[in-house]
This record gives structure tokens, sequence and C-alpha cells, in this order.
């Protein structure tokens, strides 16, 4: 029992971590930046950091969705912009994160 006492800022911690979008979608949050913002929208989820290196957050976003048994399917980048979409199943999902001098936002919306 007492090593569960313990455990318990470290879950909460993890859980934190993560953010439930629906059943078949959520995301882990990048643990090397500060979150200034996160906004829950109807069909997903905004997230600025406080960071410099979109393009390693846009990488660890894209592998967390891999490995979560997302398929992309479409992937484009523009001048301080990556973007790319997901099925898993019928469920479609898309990844954007840009370059804001110093703010990296990730917007992770849910359907079409």
């Amino acid at each position: 029992m007492g090593k569960t006492v313990f455990l318990l800022p470290f879950l909460a911690l993890a859980l934190a971590l993560e953010v439930q979008l629906s059943a078949s979608l959520s995301v882990t949050l990048f643990p090397q930046a500060v979150v200034v913002e996160r906004i829950l929208e109807p069909q997903g989820v905004v997230v600025v950091y406080q960071a410099r290196g979109a393009e390693a957050i846009f990488r660890y976003h894209d592998e967390d969705l891999r490995r979560r048994g997302w398929v992309r399917v479409k992937y484009e980048v523009k001048k301080d912009e990556w973007k790319a979409e997901y099925r898993k199943g019928k469920a479609k999902a898309r990844l954007s994160v840009k370059d804001k001098k110093g703010r990296v936002e990730v917007r992770l919306r849910e359907g079409d």
C-alpha cells in the first residue's frame, strides 16, 4: 500500500501529459517544452508551447499518433508549418504545427 501512495503523484503527472479528445483520439504533450495554452475545441485541441523547433514537435506528435495506430495518409510542409492527415479505420484526424517566433502552435482535430 505504501508504494501506491508514492506512485500517485507520478500517475497524476502522466495523466496531465495526455489529452483525451475522443474514444479513438488522444495526444501526449511534448515533454521538452512548456505548455503556455491549451484550448479544447469541439472536434480537437490547440496546444501552444513556448519553444523553438516546430519540426521536432511535429515529429513527436506524428510518431505519437502512429504509435497509437493512426496511419498518416498525407504530409505537407510549407514555410514554418507542418501538416498531416491520418486515418484509423473510418476515423480521420489532422495535425498542424506552426512556428510562431518562439511559440509553437499545435492543432489536432478529428473528423473532416
